[in-house]
Parts: structure tokens; sequence; C-alpha cells
């Protein structure tokens, strides 16, 4: 009897042995899960805002004293600015396709001063506050992953909302889209980093433009869970 069951179990070794390998290699072929959730924030540059929102010339004539002496003229000056500060979550529905949506803000900050013919200052500093606050459902489409980095890209179209300190100015909503050319992120684990190429645009029906062709760089840190 002790020898019948010593066959039995030799004969059956090669049977686990291949059940185990087969396993193994469907393990091994089997795609990993992905993430469905991905946050991130990050900074991006104001290049159309700093070409049209500038310091004005300086304004000093060669013989001032020919000029009117009621002569006075505005200047704007000391521009700083913010960049574009933004935020952005996304659902993946599938490994290459996901939906979500962006915040972005940015701040331009300038003062204005009234001068007579001899640039002597007549009026008080105005210290100058715009802000541009950009809401964007976007759609995301990843066309390459592994362990380390993933491209994607991507189209945002929401709205503008226009604010200053200027009194009477109020809000001013107008339509904004975002295209993303090409991003790349790399990092391993919930952690990444990402550099992205885009233009981040909005404009009016009367034609006024808030921004064009804006945020075209950015940096972001994110996290995927």
């Amino acid at each position: 009897m002790r020898h019948v069951i010593a066959v039995i179990l030799l004969l059956c070794i090669p049977s686990v042995t291949y059940a185990a390998r087969d396993t193994l290699t469907v393990q091994q072929k089997a795609p990993k899960p992905y993430l469905h959730h991905d946050v991130r924030i990050g900074w991006g540059d104001m290049l159309f805002e700093t070409i049209f929102f500038h310091d004005s010339p300086p304004n000093q004539w060669l013989h001032p004293e020919r000029l009117r002496p009621d002569f006075r003229y505005m200047s704007r000056e000391n521009h700083r600015y913010t960049g574009h500060i933004f935020a952005e979550y996304q659902y993946y529905f599938r490994h290459w396709l996901s939906f979500g949506a962006q915040v972005d803000f940015e701040g331009i900050l300038w003062d204005e001063v009234e001068y007579d013919r001899y640039h002597q200052p007549v009026s008080p500093v105005q210290h100058i506050h715009n802000y541009d606050l950009v809401i964007l459902p976007t759609l995301r489409f990843t066309y390459f992953r592994n362990d380390y980095v993933r491209l994607h890209s991507g189209l945002g179209l929401g709205m503008i909302l226009a604010m200053d300190n200027i009194p009477g100015s109020g809000c001013i909503p107008a339509p904004a889209f975002n295209l993303n050319l090409f991003t790349v992120q790399a990092g391993k684990g919930h952690w990444y980093g990402a550099v992205e190429l885009g233009m981040l645009s909005a404009l009016s029906g009367g034609g006024q433009i808030f921004m064009f062709g804006s945020r075209l760089f950015s940096v972001s840190i994110g996290y995927t869970l």
C-alpha cells in the first residue's frame, strides 16, 4: 500500500509543478492595476502678461519748460507678477483616459502715479491689484506609462473671472480654454513631478483679450492613489 501511495505522489509532482508555472506566467503577463485618483499643484510662467503689462517709459523731456504748465501724464510702474498658481484633480476611467477640473490663479500688481512736465509726482501713488481666476473642466489622454514615467496631453474649457481693486470695475467673466500639448510625469510610487508645455487663453466676445498663449511652461508635483 505504501508503494502505491508513493507512486501516486510521484505522478502528481509534475502536474503540480506545471500548474504553478502556468499560474506564475499568467500573473507576470497580467497588466498592473492603475491608480484612479490624481491630484497635483503647480506653477507656470506669465509670458503674455509680462509682455503686455509693463512699466511706462520714463517720459523725461529735453526741454520740459516748453510744455504747458498744466501738462500731466499717468505712469504705470513697479510691476509685479505672481505667476500661474494652479491645482488639478483627475479621475482615471481607463488607464489612458481621465476627466477632472483645474483651478488657476494669477495676479498682476503695479503702481500708478500722475506726473507733471518735470517728472515730479502730483498725485498719491495708487496701488493696482489685478487678479484672474480660471476654472476649467479638463480631459486628459495618457499614451505612455510605466513604473517611472507617464506621458499625456489634454485640453480644458471653462471660464475666467477677471477682477481688480479699481472702483467700479467689478468682476468680468469670459470664456477660457487650455491646451496641454505635452506633459512628462516622472516618479516612483504615489509621488511624482511633472513638466508641462501648454497654452492658456481667455478672451471675451467683445474682442477683449485677458490672456493668450499664457502659461506656456509649468512645473508641478502630484500624488496618485
